[in-house]
C-alpha cells in the first residue's frame, strides 16, 4: 500500500512551505531515517527524513521547488517492492485539512521527521568524546558530545545502591507490581516499551501532517525508564510528569485512543482535549498530570506523599523529571522536604544529557544526578535508562523502600532521546549525527528484543505477534482519535471551578 510523503509541519505555526530539492530520485529505495529532501519554510531550510521505509515515487504533478504549498501536502508516496507507483497525486491537500480549516493528513501516512541543516562551518565531535575537557566557551557544544558518561574525569562520590532483585530465567505467573521478573512480565515490559513506541511514531507523523495543534514532546529512546519504573505502581499510586509525558502516561495505564485524542484536541481524550501534548490529566488511574513547567512534578510528587503519609497508607508518589530540572531550585526543595519527613516518593531523573539543546556537562558542577542525594543522606542510583531489566530492578527497591515507610530514594536514568526535542525543532547544531546514530543502536527495544531470544525467554515468533497486535491498537487509535469529535465551544469554560454554575461545573 503507498504511503503518502508530504509538506511537514516545521513548527507550531507553520502553515506552508516549499520543497528547495530532492535528496533521493524517483525509483530511489528510502530506509526509515534517512533525508530525503530540504523543505523552506519562514524559519530557514530544513533537512527532511522519512519515518517509514519503502520506494520513493514522485508524480508528474507533484509541486514543484520553490512553488509554497499548506502543511499536509502530499509531496511523493513510499510503495513496497514491486508495488506500482500511483499515478499521480490524489489530492494536494487532505479532506481533514479542507474540513477543519487546517491541512493535514486522515489517512496513516509516511510523515517526516525534521532536522534543520547543519551549518556547514560546524566540525562534528567524536562520538566517544567524554566530555571531560575545558568547560569555558572556547569548548563548543558539539566539541562535547555527550554520547558517553558526562564529566568522566571528575572525582567522584560513594552512592547507596539497592540490591538488585533476582531475575527468574524459566517463566511463570506474573506477580503484583514489583517482583521477581517472570518471563510474563518480561514480556509486559516489551509490550509496554513498542506501546510507547509506535504511539510515539505515529503522533510524530500526525504533528508533521498539522493533525496536532502546539507542541509534540516524544518520548522515542527514552521507553524504559517509565516502562520499569510503572510495571511496580499500582492504579492508586500517583505519577507527576514533564512535558515530555506521552510514555509515562501510558505506561501508568491511559489509553492509546485517550492519549491520541487528546494531542488531537478532541473531546474523548484524558484532559477532555483541552490540555494538548503538555498537560495530561487522569487521575483514575493515578496519572495526576504533566506540565510544560520544568520542576513542578518533584514538588507535586513530594504533596502527594505527604498526603499518603498524613491518610496513613502505604501508597506511593512518583516524580518523572529531566536532567535540566536537576538545575531547578524545585530540586533542592523537594528532595530536601521529601528527606526530613520520609515520605513516600520516588524521584526519577531522565537524564537524556539535554535540557532542550543545552548539554548537562556544561552547565552542572555534577552531572552526575544521582550523586546528588548524598546531600540530602538518601540512596542515589544511576542506572542505564536504555536497559529495561536495570531500570526494574532498581526501581523495584525505590518503591518497596517507599512502601516500607524508609523515605525518599533518587533515581537517575542515563538515557538519550533520538528524536528532536519537540517535533519541528531542529535537531542540529548542538549535538551531531554519529551520535544520534550511536544511541539509536542501544535502543532499548532492540535490546530487551535480542535479550529474550538468546536467553531463551521467548520466540522472535511471540514477539513479531505482539508488535502487530500493538500495531493495530495504535492504528484503532489514530483512527479514533480522529473521528472523535471536538469539545463544544459552549463548555469552555468548564472544568475551571470546582463547581457552581452549569457553565463552570465539571
Amino acid at each position: 500500500m503507498a504511503v503518502e510523503v508530504v509538506m511537514p509541519r516545521l513548527g507550531w505555526n507553520m502553515e506552508a512551505g516549499s520543497l528547495v530539492r530532492w535528496l533521493k530520485q524517483d525509483g530511489e529505495p528510502v530506509r526509515a531515517g534517512e533525508v530525503i529532501c530540504l523543505i523552506e519554510s519562514d524559519k530557514g531550510v530544513n533537512e527532511v527524513e522519512s519515518l517509514d521505509s519503502g520506494i520513493l515515487r514522485i508524480p508528474l504533478d507533484s509541486p514543484p521547488p520553490g512553488v509554497e504549498v499548506p502543511v499536509g501536502t502530499v509531496l511523493a508516496y513510499l510503495v513496497g517492492p514491486g508495488e506500482p507507483a500511483p499515478f499521480g497525486l490524489a489530492s494536494s491537500v487532505s479532506p481533514i485539512a479542507r474540513e477543519q480549516g487546517s491541512p493535514g493528513q486522515d489517512a496513516a501516512g509516511a510523515g517526516v521527521s525534521t532536522h534543520q541543516a547543519t551549518p556547514a562551518t560546524i566540525v562534528p565531535a567524536s562520538p566517544t568524546d567524554s566530555g571531560s575537557g575545558d568547560r569555558g566557551p572556547t569548548a563548543g557544544v558539539l566539541g562535547r558530545s555527550g554520547a558517553t558518561e558526562p564529566g568522566a574525569a571528575r572525582p567522584r562520590v560513594e552512592v547507596s545502591r539497592p540490591t538488585p532483585r533476582a531475575v527468574e530465567q524459566d517463566g511463570g505467573a506474573a506477580a503484583e507490581p514489583g517482583g521477581v521478573l517472570t518471563k510474563e512480565r518480561l514480556l509486559a515490559l516489551y509490550r509496554q516499551m513498542v506501546e510507547i513506541r509506535r504511539c510515539e511514531e505515529e503522533l510524530a507523523k500526525a504533528h508533521q501532517r498539522g493533525l496536532i495543534h502546539g507542541a509534540c514532546h516524544t518520548y522515542v529512546g527514552e521507553e524504559a525508564i517509565a516502562s520499569g519504573v510503572c510495571a511496580h505502581l499500582r492504579p492508586d499510586d500517583t505519577v507527576l510528569s514533564t512535558h515530555r509525558g506521552h510514555g509515562h502516561a501510558l505506561a501508568k495505564g491511559v489509553r492509546p485512543r485517550e492519549l491520541m485524542a487528546e494531542l488531537f484536541g478532541r473531546v474523548t481524550g484524558c484532559s477532555r482535549g483541552r490540555g494538548g501534548s503538555m498537560h495530561l490529566f487522569a487521575p483514575e488511574v493515578g496519572l495526576l498530570g504533566t506540565s510544560g513547567i520544568v520542576g513542578p512534578s518533584i514538588l507535586l510528587a513530594t504533596g502527594a506523599a505527604y498526603t499518603f503519609r498524613l491518610l496513613k497508607t502505604d501508597r506511593v508518589s512518583v516524580a518523572f523529571f529531566g536532567d535540566g530540572a536537576s538545575n531547578n531550585g524545585a530540586f533542592h526543595e523537594g528532595l530536601n522536604l521529601a528527606a526530613i519527613w520520609r515520605l513516600p516518593v520516588v524521584f526519577v531523573c531522565e537524564n537524556n544529557q539535554y535540557a532542550t539543546e543545552v548539554p548537562l556537562n556544561n552547565v552542572a558542577g555534577n552531572p552526575h544526578v544521582a550523586e546528588r542525594a548524598v546531600a540530602y543522606d538518601l540512596p542515589g542510583v544511576r542506572v542505564d535508562g536504555n536497559d529495561v531489566v536495570a531500570v526494574y530492578e532498581v526501581a523495584g527497591e525505590a518503591v518497596r523502600r517507599a512502601r516500607a515507610g524508609e523515605g525518599p530514594t533518587l533515581l537517575e536514568g542515563f538515557t538519550y532521546r533520538t528524536r528532536a526535542h519537540a517535533e519541528g525543532m531542529r535537531d542540529a547544531g548542538y549535538r551531531t549525527r554519529a551520535e544520534i546514530e550511536e544511541w539509536q543502536g542501544r535502543c532499548p527495544i532492540k535490546r530487551l528484543r535480542e535479550r529474550l531470544i538468546a536467553g531463551g525467554a521467548a520466540t522472535a515468533g511471540e514477539l513479531d505477534r505482539i508488535d502487530a497486535e500493538v500495531e493495530a491498537i495504535v492504528a484503532d487509535a489514530r483512527q479514533y482519535a480522529e473521528a472523535s469529535p471536538w469539545p463544544d465551544p459552549a463548555t469552555a469554560t468548564r472544568h475551571v471551578y470546582s463547581g457552581g454554575s452549569d457553565a463552570c461545573a465539571s
